[in-house]
């Protein structure tokens, strides 16, 4: 329901049919307008009207409906409303009963003063209900997809049609383990016996159900009891008067009802999240943004993953999935977010599909400060740890509590106050002794604070020294720099100096290097005339060759041109085609379009004539072969002409083939035969006529031959005419080719002469040297030397007489550098001296400043403040003993005395405060849990892979946030007592049409929690990836199931060998065994049995070794009680399970009646019923052991199944079966990956026994 924010203004007009309606109800229209506040509508969207207009409901509540009539109403006025001309009309007016709902999440609530101005609608008002999703469409989509649960509902109610079942008995039993009965001696009819199965079942003088029926055999009822009705069953069975029973199935009637009643919610938008049905129906669920949360501090001990679940738990605003495979501490997540919420104020629901599972959940919380507890549900349906926590007794349970606390604490301190006494005189002893000590180190302190102040100053007066001292060492080692710098600079000036001198003296004037630099610069210039003219002559050389080469081509191309035209006078003279295409073939022609013309026009040509022949060849031959038939039927009476009549009404084609084969056999009847039947002659004689009319018929389509032989020269012509095109092509392309190269070759011949021009004016009469470039390059240095050494000696005496003055002044300036470095080193002496005196007077302090009374000092004025503190403390304490002992004395009193009203009282305030309520999945939809709970601030769902969908949805509808607890990789719900496998079977073997048969089938492929935790984005799902349950060994086996997920599967356990250790030694098990496979061979000796009349399968082989394993673990832990590894009171407890229903009954008939084992405590159950249960040590009977050549090993063969299996053992997993049926025989390669995994990690343990045959 949105929250209001604003109140809208909006006129509101009337339909006549609405006036009428209005008036009628006792509604006046003016009381829409004269309202002195407005009025709190519900707004409901209606699908919009044919021409498209905005539709929508107003709908007032009861207490709203009565300001209308002025008059208390018990119903509630709606306003059937569209948009037109942007006004409000009111169509029609209607009234519902009151206890319809109202503010569904279809609904917005919204505040309306409503007028009667013509003004139009409000634009926020309209564009508020253009935004809403019609009604009727979210109801209709949410019944669309819910529609595919129903299947699971219907698989419930089959067979439930039935009235209740009452009849007398005879006998009661007991199983001996009590949680099972069996009447005898009841009479019913057949058909009633028939209906038993799985009804509840009533014993007079018993309250509530006792159980449900299990089966019927031989006339006998076999009931499995109900866990809280044993006890009041043991006690009153022997004192029953009245031997009576009810069977019924009201009570599964019931439930069914209220998960349907879950359908009918979510439809009409009950949910307390709006957004649950998208959540549980989209693909991809669009889930809320995880709020920013503080840091939360933990209650619990809890790992990573656990942390990161219930952080995520915490942070979600809608959903929040949490993975837990088996023993990964689900129960500890729940209760540490059910703390969590509690801390935050919020409410919690804790659901399960099972009450079992229900109090497990609540059991870590029982006795957490910050939570109330509330368990509802049946009172004898609730385990032992939940009944103090029902509605009846939580004000008896917080009494009992209160006062054993308070009454605790009461005696603790009388103790407590001579406690006091003593430490208090202790503390004060303490405190006087303390006092000196505190005094000395404090007066240490001064001491030291003395030193460092003398400390300060002297270094306060070191430090401008070592500045001093540091500034002299620096000058130093300038002064010597500059010493050597001017060194450097004497050294190269003498260096110039005498250079210049050596220039100056060597004799060689202006005019010798003019000469000299005249002489170099012609030999360059010869040699560079030498080396362009023989480059000049190579370039010529090259010129002639490619001439050579243009005339060699041009030859050839003139030949070529000549060729041509030779075939083109050929070719006027030919005469025949074969000659044409010699041509063609010869002289590479391409068919271009005439030519291919022409040669098909000839080809038509000479075909058309040669059929022609043919046709001329037939017609003679058949006209001959007609004349001699009618020759031959001459004197038989028939009439030829009629013949021929007959033969031509319908033509007829044939083929030459045809022809041929018929003139053929007509000639060898003709001439093998002395006498022709007359009938043959006839025969043979239309069969010509019909052949000779068809060569005509073909005949008539040719032309005359001279036509075709006209139209064969006219092609012909135009062959040889498009032939010669193409030669005179070839021709001018080769004359075109020649023209080119005698262009190319005069270009060539110019460029020739214009070079040996060139090279004659180059002419020199030098002697050449062998590499012309190297000579040049080496002249042109000798030029560019001659050139520096000239400018080198007029510069040479330019410079001399000035480096020497500079030479001078430098030597000036070296003394004075000597003479600066000799006072450094006297001052740099002094202050090196001063300072060593000051550092002297420091060092003398470092014995007070290395000690560290501070530390003392202060430890041991907070140990004086403490001991102060802790006087007062006590002080404070000793004075409030008489008010405390008053206040708890009067409290222990008035608990003591509370009566029956009193814990009323209490019981009412624990509700009412209540924070975390348990109840099952169905029991949540129970009409007084409805009143009294209607909404959760949180709703978290456990085990959520043992619930089917419509059970999950029940809590769901309650929670602001949902929380789902589960495991995907274990098996999907019960329906009823039989497994989805076993409910499809029967669907199947009875031919059942049942249209939610795929819903099931796709509920074994993937459940509802499975698709979730799928789809949801990583933000909101956590996979609890370390288990605590199980030794490491058969954890192994189950972490390939995992290992498609985020995280692998790991064992939290320290130490799996000590935590997990079975303590027992026997012929079979040792102390390092945890995982062990007890293998039968393939044989038919220990091959599988079925039931006689049923579907179910038994292993007697099995049996057998399972009865010897467990007298051997008797025994085993007897022998460990005696040498004090187990204490001898406990037992050890032993699951034994199966995939079969039919060999857990035989194994507990066998434990029962054959088997006497003192020191185990053993359940048996079958795989699934096994499921959230854990044992010590679990022994697994396969049963599956054949040749059949399907390979089929049945429910075994789902890798969930297999999971629960192997784990439900803490210390020691034993499993008896074939491995060969298991790994090599079953009919998938998955499978048999699957078991041979868990056979190789029992091989890798030791664990693997092989049976010997017999």
């Amino acid at each position: 329901m949105a929250t209001q924010t604003k109140t809208y203004q909006t006129s509101i007009r009337l339909t006549k049919t609405a006036s009428e309606k209005m008036r009628g109800f006792g509604i006046s229209e003016r009381s829409f307008f004269m309202a002195d506040k407005p009025f709190q509508v519900f707004l409901e969207r209606y699908p919009s009207t044919a021409d498209g207009s905005l539709s929508v409901a107003l709908l007032f509540s009861a207490e709203q409906t009565g300001r209308l009539t002025n008059q208390a109403s018990g119903q509630l006025a709606v306003l059937h409303c569209v948009f037109a001309n942007h006004q409000l009309l009111v169509t029609n007016v209607t009234l519902r009963k009151a206890y319809q709902a109202l503010g569904t999440n279809w609904q917005r609530e919204e505040s309306i003063q409503f007028n009667n101005s013509r003004e139009p609608v409000p634009v926020a008002f309209m564009n508020l209900i253009n935004r809403m999703t019609p009604a009727k469409e979210r109801s209709d989509y949410v019944k669309k997809r819910i529609s595919s649960w129903e299947g699971y509902l219907k698989i419930q109610e089959q067979g439930m049609d039935i009235p209740d079942i009452k009849t007398g008995y005879s006998n009661l039993a007991f199983s001996h383990d009590f949680s099972r009965i069996t009447l005898t001696g009841c009479r019913m009819d057949d058909k009633e016996w028939k209906n038993l199965r799985n009804l509840s079942v009533r014993l007079t003088g018993i309250d509530g159900d006792v159980g449900s029926v299990l089966k019927t055999k031989n006339r006998a009822i076999e009931i499995e009891l109900n866990p809280y009705i044993i006890k009041q069953l043991r006690e009153k069975a022997h004192a029953l008067h009245k031997k009576e029973v009810v069977f019924s199935n009201f009570a599964a009637l019931s439930q069914i009802r209220r998960l349907r009643q879950g359908f009918t919610n979510l439809e009409k938008g009950l949910a307390v999240n709006p957004q649950l049905d998208r959540l549980l129906f989209e693909e991809r669920p669009n889930v809320a943004p995880l709020k920013e949360m503080p840091k939360l501090e933990f209650h619990n001990r809890l790992n990573e993953f656990q942390q990161k679940a219930v952080t995520g738990a915490m942070s979600a605003e809608d959903l929040y999935v949490i993975q837990g495979p088996p023993g990964t501490g689900k129960t500890t997540v729940i209760s540490e977010i059910c703390l969590q919420n509690a801390k935050k104020g919020l409410r919690t629901l804790v659901a399960s599909q099972s009450n079992l599972a229900v109090d497990n959940a609540l059991g870590r919380l029982l006795a957490h400060k910050d939570i109330r507890i509330l368990r509802v549900g049946r009172t004898e349906s609730i385990e032992e740890d939940g009944q103090k926590f029902i509605e009846e007794n939580v004000g008896q349970y917080w009494k009992d509590h209160t006062l054993k606390e308070i009454t605790a604490q009461f005696e603790a301190r009388e103790i407590r106050e001579q406690e006091v006494a003593h430490k208090l005189k202790e503390t004060q002893q303490a405190y006087a002794e303390l006092q000196p000590v505190f005094e000395k180190w404090k007066q240490a302190v001064e001491d030291k604070k003395t030193a460092q102040a003398k400390q300060r100053e002297l270094q306060s007066s070191i430090e401008p020294l070592q500045n001093k001292t540091r500034a002299f060492e620096l000058e130093q080692r300038q002064a010597k720099s500059r010493k050597q710098s001017i060194q450097e600079k004497m050294d190269a000036l003498q260096t110039a100096i005498d250079k210049a001198q050596s220039l100056i003296d060597s004799g060689h004037g202006p005019e010798w290097f003019e000469k000299q630099q005249q002489q170099t610069t012609e030999t360059i210039e010869q040699l560079e005339r030498v080396r362009e003219s023989t480059q000049l002559n190579e370039k010529l050389s090259a010129l002639r060759r490619e001439m050579a080469l243009i005339e060699e081509k041009r030859d050839e191309v003139m030949a070529k041109a000549k060729e041509k035209q030779a075939v083109l006078e050929t070719v006027e003279s030919m005469k025949k085609i074969d000659s044409l295409l010699d041509v063609m073939n010869e002289q590479q022609i391409e068919e271009v379009p005439a030519i291919t013309f022409s040669l098909s026009k000839l080809d038509m040509i000479r075909d058309k004539m040669a059929e022609r022949k043919k046709l001329e060849a037939y017609n003679t031959s058949v006209t001959s072969a007609i004349g001699y038939v009618e020759k031959l039927l001459g004197g038989s009476g028939i009439d030829a002409a009629q013949v021929k009549e007959r033969a031509l009404l319908q033509a007829e084609s044939f083929t030459s083939a045809n022809i041929d084969e018929f003139l053929e056999k007509l000639r060898g009847v003709l001439k093998n035969s002395q006498h022709i039947d007359s009938s043959v002659l006839t025969k043979a004689l239309s069969g010509l006529y019909k052949r000779q009319n068809d060569v005509w018929r073909r005949g008539a389509m040719l032309k005359a031959a001279d036509v075709y032989i006209e139209e064969s020269q006219r092609a012909f012509g135009q062959l040889k005419k498009a032939l010669y095109i193409e030669l005179e092509k070839q021709r001018q392309r080769y004359l075109d080719l020649d023209e080119r190269g005698l262009e190319q070759f005069e270009r060539q011949r110019e460029e020739l002469s214009r070079i040996e021009q060139r090279v004659a004016s180059l002419f020199v009469s030098i002697e050449v040297p062998e590499d012309i470039g190297q000579a040049i390059a080496d002249h042109e240095m000798q030029l560019t030397q001659l050139r520096k050494d000239q400018s080198d000696s007029v510069q040479a005496a330019a410079d001399l007489e000035q480096q020497q003055a500079r030479l001078l002044d430098e030597q000036t300036a070296f003394e004075k550098a000597e003479q600066r470095i000799v006072e450094i080193v006297a001052q740099l002496a002094e202050a090196v001296r001063r300072q060593t005196e000051k550092e002297q007077e420091l060092q003398a302090l470092e014995t007070i400043l290395s000690t560290d009374p501070e530390a003392a000092y202060e430890e041991t004025a907070k140990q004086l403040a403490s001991l102060s503190f802790d006087v007062e403390s006590l002080k404070q304490e000793q004075k409030n003993f008489p008010l405390l002992q008053s206040v708890q004395k009067q409290w222990i009193g008035l608990l003591e005395s509370a009566n029956e009203h009193d814990l009323d009282e209490i019981r009412k305030l624990y509700i009412k405060h209540a924070n975390v309520i348990g109840t099952t999945c169905v029991a949540s939809a129970r009409k007084d849990f409805q009143d009294n709970y209607p909404v959760f601030d949180v709703v978290i769902v456990d085990e959520v892979s043992k619930a089917t969908p419509p059970e999950l949805l029940l809590p769901m509808l309650k929670g602001k946030k949902v929380i789902l607890v589960g495991d995907h990789h274990q098996l999907p719900p019960l329906l009823g007592n039989d497994t989805l496998e076993e409910t499809l079977e029967e669907m199947i073997k009875e031919g059942s049409g049942f249209e939610e048969k795929r819903e099931l089938e796709k509920l074994l492929e993937e459940s509802l929690f499975e698709r979730l935790y799928k789809n949801l984005p990583e933000t909101n799902k956590t996979m609890l990836a370390i288990q605590y349950r199980m030794h490491e060994d058969i954890m192994k086996t189950i972490s390939p199931f995992y290992k498609d997920e985020n995280v692998q599967l790991q064992c939290g356990l320290a130490d799996s060998d000590k935590e997990r250790d079975h303590f027992l030694e026997s012929a079979s098990v040792k102390r390092h065994n945890h995982l062990m496979w007890l293998d039968l061979p393939n044989e038919p000796a220990y091959f599988e049995e079925r039931m006689s009349g049923g579907k179910s399968l038994f292993n007697p082989s099995e049996l057998a070794e399972i009865s010897r394993l467990l007298a051997e673990l008797n025994d085993a832990v007897a022998e460990a009680k005696a040498a004090g590894r187990i204490p001898s009171d406990e037992l050890k407890t032993v699951g034994v399970i199966s995939f079969y229903g039919e060999q857990v009954k035989r194994l507990q008939r066998m434990i029962d009646q054959e088997m006497r084992l003192p020191h185990l405590l053993i359940r048996t159950g079958t795989v699934d019923r096994f499921q959230g249960s854990e044992m010590e040590i679990i022994l697994l009977s396969m049963v599956r052991n054949n040749h059949n050549d399907r390979g089929d090993i049945g429910f075994a063969k789902d890798y969930r199944r297999l999971n629960v299996a192997l784990s439900r053992a803490k210390q020691l997993l034993v499993m008896v079966g074939s491995s060969a049926m298991f790994t090599q025989r079953a009919k998938k390669e998955q499978t048999k990956r699957m078991y041979q995994h868990v056979l190789d990690v029992a091989e890798q343990k030791q664990g693997v026994k092989v049976l010997q045959k017999g």
